[in-house]
C-alpha cells in the first residue's frame, strides 16, 4: 500500500507533531491522504504541523489506550513513530522511554486490527555493540543493550521490545513493517533535546563553546530527513519489503562522520571560530557508556528498492545554517 492509496480510512501518526513525523504528516497529506495525529504535544508542537482541511490533531498520550483505540478506530493504515526523543530525555526519564516504546507499541497493534503498521524502532537496538556496520541479519545481544541503558530497562531495550512485538505479529499474518531510523537530521529539528547537529548549530549561531562528550573521534551516519523519507515511502511501497521473512530494514544513510569534523563542519558554515570542549562521556551521562561507531550495513534496503544517493553531511549542514539564519530568533536555551 502506498502513500497515494486511498481506500477510504484516514492515516494515523503517532509522534506526528515532531520534527521527522510532521514532515511525513505534510508528504501524506500532499498524496492526497486523511491523516490523524495522535501526539501528547511532550516535545512535539502543533505548530509543526500545516492548517490542512484534512488533517486532524489529537492531544493524548500513546500510554493512553481508549485514546489510540479512538484515533486508530477506520484507519487504513498506522505509522507508529511516538516515542521519547533524545538521549538526555531518554536518559532522564528511562522508565517513561521503556514503558512509551513497549506499551505504546501494544497499544497501537491492537487498536489498529487488520490494518497496515510501519514500527519506528532505532539504531539504539544494536547497544554497545562495536560492530559497524550495524547488521539487520546479526540480532542484537539483549544484555548489550541493557548495557548501553546503563543497567536498567530504558529507550533501547524499549525499542527492542517493541521490535519483537512488530515481528511476532508480522509471523502471525499481520501487515507489520518496522524500520531502525539512524541519525536523522534536517531542517526544523529542534536543540532542546540535545540533538546534536542543531545543538552545534545553536551553539554556533550564538558565540558559544561546542560542547564534545568524549573525544570526538566517535562516528555516526547522518541521513537527511527529506531524504530518509523518501527512502520510507518507497519502502512502504514496496510490497516485497512487507513479504520479507523478516521486515526489518536499517534506513539512513551508510557514512560515517566523526562528532569532532561535525563541529567543524558546523564552524565552518557558520563562520564562526567558536572554541570546543570536551567532556567526559560519563561525566555527562554517569553509568552509560558511549557507542565508538554506529553506521547501518544497506545491503537489506539495497537490495530492496536498489541503490540510494544521500546528501553529503556538508551540504546537510549548511542547509541547517541556512534555515536557521532565515527564522525568527528562539529564546537561548540555559547552556548547562
Amino acid at each position: 500500500m502506498s502513500a497515494a492509496a486511498t481506500d477510504g480510512g484516514a492515516v494515523l501518526v503517532t509522534g506526528g507533531a515532531g520534527f521527522l513525523g510532521s514532515q511525513l504528516v505534510a508528504r501524506l497529506l500532499a498524496a492526497g491522504r486523511r491523516v490523524v495525529v495522535l501526539d501528547d504535544l511532550s516535545t512535539g508542537l502543533a505548530a509543526n504541523l500545516p492548517r490542512h482541511p484534512a488533517l486532524q490533531l489529537r492531544e493524548a498520550s500513546v500510554l493512553d489506550a481508549a485514546a489510540v483505540a479512538d484515533a486508530a478506530r477506520g484507519a487504513s493504515e498506522v505509522w507508529h513513530l511516538a516515542s521519547v526523543v533524545g538521549m538526555q530525555r531518554a536518559t532522564q526519564l528511562a522508565e517513561h522511554a521503556h514503558r512509551v516504546a513497549v506499551e505504546g507499541t501494544r497499544h497501537v497493534l491492537r487498536a489498529s486490527g487488520e490494518a497496515p503498521v510501519v514500527l519506528f524502532s532505532s539504531s539504539a537496538v544494536y547497544g554497545l555493540s562495536h560492530a559497524d556496520p550495524a547488521r539487520e541479519d546479526v540480532p542484537p545481544d539483549p544484555a548489550d543493550v541493557l548495557a548501553y541503558d546503563g543497567g536498567r530497562p530504558g529507550y533501547a531495550c524499549g525499542k527492542l521490545a517493541m521490535e519483537s512485538l512488530g515481528l511476532a505479529a508480522a509471523a502471525e499474518g499481520r501487515r507489520v513493517l518496522v524500520v531502525r531510523p539512524f541519525n536523522v537530521v534536517g531542517r526544523g529539528q529542534s536543540a532542546a533535546y540535545g540533538m546534536v547537529l542543531p545543538t552545534f548549530v545553536e551553539r554556533a549561531l550564538t558565540g558559544r563553546e561546542l560542547i564534545i562528550h568524549g573525544d570526538g573521534r566517535q562516528t555516526r551516519a547522518f541521513s537527511d530527513s527529506s531524504t530518509f523519507l523518501d527512502a520510507l515511502l518507497a519502502l512502504h511501497a514496496s510490497k516485497a519489503a512487507w513479504r520479507a521473512p523478516q521486515p526489518l530494514f536499517n534506513l539512513g544513510s551508510p557514512v560515517a562522520t566523526s562528532v569532532l569534523q561535525l563541529a567543524q563542519l558546523v564552524r565552518e558554515a557558520c563562520g564562526a571560530e567558536v572554541p570546543l570542549r570536551f567532556v567526559p562521556y560519563a561525566e555527562a551521562y554517569p553509568g552509560r557508556r558511549d557507542v565508538p561507531a554506529r553506521s547501518p550495513d544497506p545491503a537489506r534496503l539495497r537490495a530492496a528498492l536498489g541503490e540510494l544517493s544521500w546528501p553529503d553531511i556538508a551540504d546537510i549542514v549548511r542547509g541547517v545554517v541556512a534555515a536557521e539564519c532565515a527564522a525568527p530568533a528562539a529564546p537561548i536555551l540555559p547552556s548547562g
